[in-house]
């Protein structure tokens, strides 16, 4: 099944409210400029709200600085203190340390040979370091290859592709991001699915999906049983 690029418009039209302020956009397009950077937001993001993970970010950034040897010798305790809004924050403290330390042992501080290295590679790497899991490593690899090599996996998006019914309940990571990439033509708005992971967050809801109103509900089995 691939959505058609109308389905594509309605969903953008219906979640463009959810979208990063401008402010917000234009850090994050600042941060992806910078591996590391966004090696660190992603980490922050886990298991979090946006607007905790942005908190948590900038007040590290601001109290203590995000870059592989600032944070590799940073005192664990300022870490956490600066990153206590993102939940979570003594394991991701832990995880934020010893990620820097390892980036420096193995690659000088520096992620920058990733932009010119195959995504088996950098997947390989990555998630060979504690801390970093498959989510966290193919967001480093679709900002260098985009969604296409790379279809990132959350929550959400594991609740909406088992409720569209294109996978199994017990189906994995690996399946379900193949499942969700052969949705898209990948000639479309490059922000199409950035605007459908709003949609699988904002109206395919955990509880109380707003399923009247979503723009898959004629293709989408859990809608269709409402």
């Amino acid at each position: 099944m691939k959505l058609p690029n109308k389905i594509l418009k309605e969903i953008k039209k219906k979640c463009q409210k959810y979208w990063w302020n401008e402010k917000e956009e234009k850090k994050y397009n600042e941060i992806e400029k910078d591996l590391f950077k966004l090696l660190i937001f992603t980490i922050l993001s886990q298991n979090t709200s946006s607007t905790n993970t942005w908190k948590a970010f900038n007040n590290l950034e601001e109290k203590v600085g995000v870059s592989p040897y600032i944070l590799a010798n940073a005192d664990i305790k300022d870490i956490e203190n600066a990153i206590k809004s993102g939940g979570l924050y003594k394991i991701k403290a832990k995880r934020i340390k010893n990620v820097a330390k390892e980036i420096i042992a193995r690659w000088n501080g520096s992620l920058e040979w990733m932009r010119k290295s195959k995504e088996d590679e950098i997947r390989e790497q990555l998630l060979s370091i504690k801390g970093i899991g498959r989510k966290t490593a193919d967001v480093i690899i679709s900002s260098i290859y985009g969604y296409k090599n790379a279809f990132v996996v959350d929550t959400h998006m594991f609740r909406i592709a088992k409720r569209l019914g294109i996978v199994e309940e017990k189906a994995g990571y690996e399946e379900v991001s193949k499942a969700l990439a052969n949705l898209f033509d990948w000639e479309n708005d490059s922000n199409a699915v950035s605007y459908f992971w709003l949609l699988a967050k904002y109206i395919c809801r955990a509880k109380n999906p707003r399923c009247k109103e979503c723009p898959l509900k004629n293709y989408c089995k859990f809608g269709r049983d409402k």
